[in-house]
């Protein structure tokens, strides 16, 4: 009998320690914590736009890069990346976007973000990241990169820095991509092996996030 009373007593202290360190359903409840939606806002504003000024990219120039710099004061979460075209004559025109340490240039993205340009003018672009962009506090450089465009282009515009100056304004007033110039500082640089060159000169992009708590 007093074996029993004593294995009932351990039963009974074992229940009650359990069910003290197991919340129930409502504690459970109350441990969840839901945030609010972030509000998106403006990371990056364009600058003044310069009436009439504009940047010409050929289909030769491909590699070539143009970039805005984007300081960040706290963590942030990248949401969208808008520009402006005012026209687009380059058949099969792919941009790519690359984000890169402004101290360092060591490129942010495991692979760039795509935007596939149609013909045509007076376009807005907006691309967005496919997952979350998560970018630390700090100053970085973003850059939109002639990538690629139809191969009867890119064979036609083999040679052409043989051609004559006459030959190459023709040529290029028949295929080109046209950007808004705007007078804020910018970076370019004609391939990824080179180095940036700042300019108070860029083609207006455009950086939506929320910052990260």
């Amino acid at each position: 009998m007093v074996l029993y009373v004593i294995t009932a007593l351990l039963l009974a202290l074992t229940a009650t320690r359990s069910s003290a360190q197991t919340p129930t359903c409502e504690e459970q409840l109350q441990e969840v914590v839901v945030l609010g939606k972030q509000r998106q806002k403006n990371l990056l504003r364009r600058g003044t736009r310069i009436p009439g000024a504009i940047v010409m990219l050929t289909p030769d120039q491909v590699g070539h890069e143009v970039g805005s710099a984007l300081t960040l004061n706290h963590a942030t979460e990248l949401k969208e990346i808008t520009l402006d075209i005012v026209s687009n004559s380059i058949a099969e025109a792919t941009l790519s976007i690359m984000i890169y340490r402004n101290s360092t240039c060591t490129e942010v993205l495991e692979s760039p973000l795509i935007a596939h340009i149609p013909q045509g003018k007076k376009q807005t672009i907006t691309v967005t990241p496919e997952k979350p962009l998560l970018l630390e506090h700090g100053r970085y450089i973003i850059a939109v990169s002639f990538a690629d465009c139809a191969k009867e282009t890119r064979v036609q515009w083999v040679q052409s820095d043989q051609w004559p100056d006459k030959q190459r304004y023709e040529m290029a007033q028949q295929c080109c991509m046209q950007f808004p110039l705007y007078s804020k500082e910018g970076y370019i640089r004609a391939d990824a092996t080179d180095t940036f060159e700042k300019r108070n000169l860029n083609i207006g992009l455009k950086v939506k996030g929320c910052g990260v708590h």
